[in-house]
């Protein structure tokens, strides 16, 4: 099976899917003019998958939209662009990718965090986003949808081996939740139902926003740069 370079290096970084499920013709279809070719191409490829039990899945984003929903509500991203889950992690981590703006947004649900970057709303509107979608997976590397143990150590490994492999809807979580004072250490891990899970850290109420892009800014700005 051929895929571009871009999706190889992603191959050679989490290996061939260990969870796989067959994307439907109509599943396709649905996001046909919604999200870039590229990754629907993908999708007849390969499917909704996971990669190294658990760590990371290219996810169906008909199965995430009223969690989104949950997500966003009552935040001004709405009004700014349409978004759809295109990955999540083992820790309930969510991918978005923005009709007009690309990847501009992340969820950490276990941090109770909103993640915002520049995203690639520039490309897209040069036709680029088949480009930015192969980035996007070309340069995700498995410990960065990972978690840092309080060792400073990555954690998924050590919970896969002895809360065993996920499946696509299963999900790692903290107990008590990190937010509320838990602690990122092993003994704290469950296994737990991924969109019960989710749902109940919407319940908890309005997520905190993380603006990557000004963090960055003043940080080149503070070292002169």
């Amino acid at each position: 099976m051929q895929f571009d370079k871009y999706f190889d290096f992603f191959l050679e970084e989490f290996g061939q899917p260990t969870s796989q499920r067959i994307a439907k013709p109509e599943e396709i279809e649905q996001y046909r003019n919604v999200l870039p070719d590229r990754l629907l191409e993908y999708w007849g490829k390969i499917g909704f998958a996971g990669f190294k039990e658990g760590l990371f899945w290219i996810t169906n984003p008909a199965d995430y939209v009223d969690i989104l929903d949950r997500f966003l509500d009552d935040t001004l991203f709405p009004d700014i662009d349409t978004y759809h889950v295109i990955a999540r992690s083992a820790w309930g981590e969510l991918y978005l990718w923005g009709e007009k703006t690309g990847d501009s947004l992340e969820i950490s649900p276990h941090l109770n965090w909103i993640t915002t970057s520049e995203g690639c709303q520039k490309q897209i509107e040069k036709g680029l986003a088949n480009k930015k979608i192969e980035s996007f997976f070309g340069f995700t590397e498995p410990n960065a949808v990972d978690v840092d143990g309080k060792d400073g150590k990555p954690l998924f490994e050590r919970t896969l081996k002895t809360l065993g492999p996920l499946t696509e809807s299963e999900v790692y979580g903290f107990a008590p939740y990190l937010f509320t004072g838990g602690q990122k250490k092993l003994a704290n891990i469950q296994k737990m139902d991924l969109i019960t899970h989710l749902n109940l850290i919407a319940d908890m109420g309005e997520m905190e926003v993380i603006d990557m892009a000004a963090l960055v800014g003043k940080t080149l700005k503070e070292h002169g740069e």
